[in-house]
């Protein structure tokens, strides 16, 4: 029989000692983090991206060709509707005007000179006519006096349909010469201006874009996969990246009503009525549509919830680690609001992190962040 020496006992109690202790790291439950479910409102959202545009946008320019002869605006800068906005030189057209226009401020004076000589010539011959009746002046004169009434008259009726004749020239050029300014259609805002003095234009030729800034949009889109969810009315919180301190309402007027087939994607508007001073046509505009609101349920951080399958959560029930199957109410990237839960049941905090029959024992998240 062996005998063991004094000298290998310490040897062979250290290697006891090491295979129990390793036994027992073996059978030592794991530590795991849980949480228990709180009350709170979970709000479900959609969120998207876009830009803030006007329901109403227009292109305008001068309805004649000719050469841009002056730019009354620029960009940003607002216009109310009517108001001149550029004038384009028409060349022939514009001395056509001016000549008709002095025909016409002509015939206005030589009609006045007429008319003023024949207010004279009546006053005369009403004066002979009254001498004639008592025999003061001879007929002869009362033949006179009748002649030149009725020559003056002639020539200012002459004069008058010369006033009608450059009326009428001033009436056909005049549309023409309306051609050449440029005016906002309605009260709004620049937003872009592609014409400079000097610029040779047609009839076509857009000179400005003007938006009516009182009636605006957000218009973003989204997967075509949210449909389910989004409903004309829901509310949004807008914010402009720009002035992200400065979040604003919004409410979800309209969905679609195309679907992009090539992108999955589906356009949505959104108005507010409330609109921020600082914003700007065609600025970036995120939104987060609230979809669905759970108030006042029992919720869990989302990465204690796995939904691989049937949506459920890794209870620590008797020192082991095992699956519950829970129903999902609403969710957003933080919590998930759920039921078919008790509120005492303690869950791993991370989910993915455990293994349904695996031993364990619950920690605090203090105790867990300061572990190695």
């Amino acid at each position: 029989m062996m005998m063991v020496t004094r000298q290998r006992l310490p040897w062979i109690a250290g290697a006891a000692l090491s295979v129990l202790a390793l036994i027992w790291l073996a059978l030592r439950p794991e530590p795991v983090v849980v949480v228990t479910p709180e009350r709170r409102d979970v709000v479900e959202v959609v969120v998207a991206s876009g830009k803030l545009r006007a329901v109403r946008q227009g292109m305008v320019g001068a309805e004649a060709p000719g050469v841009v002869e002056s730019v009354e605006v620029t960009e940003g800068d607002l216009v109310q509707a009517g108001q001149l906005l550029g004038r384009v030189r028409l060349g022939e057209t514009d001395a056509r005007l001016a000549g008709a226009l002095a025909s016409l401020r002509a015939a206005q004076t030589d009609l006045r000179g007429e008319e003023s000589q024949l207010d004279n010539d009546v006053r005369e011959l009403r004066r002979a006519s009254e001498l004639a009746d008592r025999k003061l002046v001879p007929v002869a004169e009362l033949d006179a006096a009748e002649a030149a009434e009725r020559v003056q008259r002639a020539r200012t009726d002459a004069s008058r349909a010369r006033l009608e004749e450059a009326r009428a020239e001033v009436d056909k050029i005049r549309p023409e010469f309306g051609k050449r300014e440029v005016r906002a259609p309605f009260d709004g805002v620049v937003i872009e201006r592609m014409v400079e003095p000097g610029t040779t234009v047609s009839a076509t030729t857009a000179w400005f874009t003007v938006a009516e800034m009182s009636a605006t949009e957000i218009y973003v889109e989204t997967d075509e996969n949210n449909l389910g969810r989004l409903a004309v009315g829901q509310p949004a919180i807008a914010v402009a990246p720009a002035y992200p301190e400065n979040p604003f309402n919004a409410r979800l007027v309209q969905v679609g009503p195309n679907v992009d087939s090539d992108r999955g994607v589906v356009g949505l508007r959104l108005r507010s009525e409330n609109l921020p001073d600082f914003v700007l046509p065609n600025m970036t505009v995120d939104v987060n549509i609230e979809v669905r609101r759970t108030t006042g349920g029992l919720a869990l951080p989302a990465r204690a919830v796995l939904f691989d399958g049937t949506p459920r959560v890794l209870a620590l029930i008797d020192g082991r680690v095992a699956p519950q199957p829970v129903s999902v109410l609403g969710r957003n990237p933080e919590w998930v609001a759920v039921d078919g839960l008790a509120a005492d049941t303690e869950v791993l905090r991370e989910a993915r992190r455990g293994r349904p029959g695996q031993r364990a024992r619950a920690i605090a998240g203090t105790e867990a962040a300061g572990r190695p």
